[in-house]
């Protein structure tokens, strides 16, 4: 197989030994202090600050703008656990499951469902969009075994984020426009922290309590981690607030709000005590009573607790444009359990490109408790949690929803997949093909453990002796593989792999399509150009073969294996080179 950097192997196929083209990748309003210093220690850029107001928050903001869909395209953001098949299939099931609950005549009276409108789910910071497609995707699917409405489909999709570039890119991305064309997705600027009301682009409408007319599902992975959290300690049964001091460790910085300080600042705590009973005010009053209780619990004598401040204000907001009617169905790093937050420890902020913090799901869970709600969690303390938490009917409507949640998500979770599909790429050195098979089906076709594979499952099916039957069955799971991609980063064009595993089972007329596929969707490639050019020659389209070998060597003259394959084009068209 030829690469962009000049190694080869070889393939005969059809009579003639020809090199196979294979690319390598490539390409707040809170008042921020002046900096100090001391002779001898940091540069000190906030001093003992309430978490919540720390200017942190602001470098997280701008780092999410400024990055826009690169945070994740560029793999500075890690998001393969939240943005595959496997979870989006997961979520589908309970989503599923919670509209069969609504829509039923008990669903129906205990909701107030209108079923002239529709439902809406909305993903909550939907940055590149990609789980927003696939969570889509699986829906349809579902379509003709939901409960029979007044409407073709009985919900409709919005996806969110509060900067405008990531919308920017959902609505010129090809694979979301057949959602728009459908009327079945729509996008909103939308800031989780103080928004009261959505703004929805492409119909020009604004959901807010007067116009929502029935529940909506809530949908945020690794969301509630990056929004503002308040910290305390509970020390000998007596609370305490955290405070942080933000340093740098640099002597120098020019510019306070700039996110790339993220990388360098340095947090130190300090506590002092507070009550329980007035620490928060005004609208977050309500969070009063998730203090108080925490300090009674004689099992948090000693504990470290944080509070999703930022969430818990989406959260209250939400509800209160839902008329109380809210499935929100959350994955994240998180506490379950309060015995998790036993012992004392400073707040951990984890640095990866962003930052984020543990997401206290005990006290989301007491916040809905006391309004009358309901929630189900995945059961282990150890890895990536989801929870679900419900407001607005009882467990005795939420039946099938909660079945769903429990078949889908509690034995064997997103977590669980991610651990054994890199497991099998790392610590398995030759998988067999049954394997890789199994793993690509378990995965629910996802684009990105094909990508991961690509090469293996190239050299396999393009063994002599692998069957026919394979084969075909191979070829099933590229289309529904295909059916599931969302082009996302130049860099990894499964389009072209697919295009070289179809050469591989000399399928030439299939491999056409995909290297076209993957002109347009991520660009011109000497190789891709070169791989086409021997798909028209042994299709026996000559003069389309020259073509693309011109190209190739167009993009890069210097191309020897294209220049081969353009004489041998131009012997059999009876035409001179000219080069």
């Amino acid at each position: 197989l030829t690469s962009a950097t000049g190694r080869r192997s070889t393939r005969r196929m059809l009579g003639h030994v020809f090199p196979l083209g294979r690319r390598s990748n490539e390409g707040s309003s809170h008042r921020v202090q002046k900096p100090t210093s001391t002779a001898h220690g940091p540069l000190v850029l906030e001093e003992k600050s309430r978490l919540s107001h720390s200017m942190i928050w602001n470098w997280m903001r701008a780092f999410y703008d400024q990055q826009g869909v690169g945070a994740w395209s560029n793999g500075i953001v890690p998001n393969f656990v939240t943005t595959n098949c496997c979870i989006a299939k997961m979520y589908a099931n309970v989503i599923f499951g919670f509209l069969c609950d609504v829509f039923s005549p008990a669903g129906m009276e205990a909701f107030h469902v209108d079923p002239s409108q529709p439902l809406y789910i909305m993903e909550l910071g939907a940055g590149h969009g990609k789980f927003s497609f696939l969570l889509m995707k699986h829906l349809l699917k579902m379509k003709e075994f939901l409960p029979e409405t007044k409407m073709k489909v009985p919900f409709k999709f919005i996806m969110t984020d509060f900067t405008e570039n990531n919308i920017s890119f959902w609505q010129n991305h090809p694979s979301l426009r057949p959602f728009v064309k459908m009327g079945l997705v729509d996008f909103a600027k939308f800031d989780a922290e103080n928004d009261m009301e959505i703004y929805l682009i492409m119909a020009k409408k604004t959901l807010n309590k007067h116009t929502m007319k029935n529940p909506m599902v809530l949908v945020a992975n690794y969301i509630f981690d990056t929004l503002r959290h308040e910290a305390f300690r509970i020390h000998e049964g007596k609370l305490q607030e955290a405070l942080i001091t933000v340093t740098s460790e640099r002597a120098f910085e020019p510019d306070v709000n700039d996110p790339g300080l993220i990388k360098r600042f340095r947090p130190k705590w300090s506590y002092r005590g507070v009550s329980h009973k007035d620490y928060f005010t005004g609208k977050q009053a309500d969070l009063n009573p998730i203090l108080e209780r925490m300090v009674r619990r004689s099992a948090l004598r000693n504990a470290s607790i944080l509070i999703p401040v930022g969430g818990i204000n989406c959260l209250r907001n939400l509800i209160d444009l839902t008329g109380g009617r809210l499935f929100f169905l959350s994955g994240d790093k998180a506490y379950n359990y309060e015995n998790e937050m036993k012992g004392l420890r400073d707040p951990h902020i984890a640095i990866h490109g962003s930052f984020s913090m543990m997401v206290n799901y005990d006290a989301v869970r007491y916040y809905f408790e006391t309004r009358g709600g309901f929630s189900v969690h995945t059961p282990y303390q150890d890895g990536f949690k989801v929870a679900a938490f419900i407001l607005g009917a009882d467990r005795s409507i939420v039946k099938r929803g909660r079945l769903n949640f429990t078949m889908s998500l509690k034995s064997f979770g997103p977590d669980n997949f991610s651990t054994l599909q890199r497991s099998i790429k790392d610590k398995i050195e030759k998988p067999s093909l049954k394997l890789v098979l199994s793993l690509l089906r378990l995965s629910g076709y996802d684009s990105d453990v094909f990508y991961k594979f690509r090469q293996f499952l190239i050299d396999k099916l393009g063994h002599p002796y692998t069957s026919e039957k394979i084969q075909q069955d191979i070829r099933r799971d590229i289309v529904e593989i295909y059916s599931l991609y969302y082009p996302l980063s130049k860099s990894k064009d499964v389009a072209f792999e697919i295009g070289r595993l179809f050469m591989s089972m000399k399928d030439y007329k299939a491999a056409q399509r995909y290297f076209i596929d993957s002109i347009r969707d991520c660009g011109e490639h000497h190789v891709t150009h070169y791989n086409l050019g021997l798909c028209y020659n042994y299709i026996g389209e000559f003069a389309s073969a020259l073509k693309s070998f011109d190209r190739s060597l167009e993009i890069k003259p210097e191309y020897r294996e294209a220049r081969e394959w353009r004489n041998r084009m131009v012997n059999k068209l009876g035409q001179k080179t000219g080069r």
